[in-house]
Order: C-alpha cells, then structure tokens, then sequence
C-alpha cells in the first residue's frame, strides 16, 4: 500500500457448512485506492512472534462503496 501497488480483492462466501459456494463479488484496485477507510490497521504481532512488531490490515468491507462491489456469481 505504501508502494501505491494495488491488487483487486475476490470476497468469496460459503454457507455455514463450508461447502456450498453461495457469491463471488470482485472488488477492483481502483476502488481499493480511492477508499483508504476499507484498510484498518491490526494490532502489531507480539515480541514473542517470529516476525515480532509486524502490523498488518484487515479489509473493512463495510466501508467499500456499494458501487464499487461487482459480482461476479451468481450473475445478476
């Protein structure tokens, strides 16, 4: 993110059961890059870590603008 490299985001949903594929949505690196408040900053990992200090994101899909989620199956 830094780098400004964006990748787009395949968001894949199951039922509970694991096993029964219910959407695919597609969210392209545009979309990522306009709205930086889908990237939340997790806590860092601790000293006892093999990568101690590292701080990461989680995706907050509920921040993604409705218009910038295209699905992909089922079609419609």
């Amino acid at each position: 993110m830094l780098a400004g490299i964006y990748h787009g985001l395949f968001v894949v949903g199951f039922l509970k059961d694991g096993k029964t594929l219910v959407r695919i949505d597609y969210v392209p690196p545009h979309i990522l890059a306009a709205t930086p408040s889908v990237f939340a900053p997790r806590q860092p990992l601790r000293a006892t870590a093999k990568r101690a200090g590292w701080t990461g994101f989680t995706f907050m899909l509920s921040e993604l603008p409705a218009m910038g989620i295209w699905r992909i199956y089922p079609e419609g």
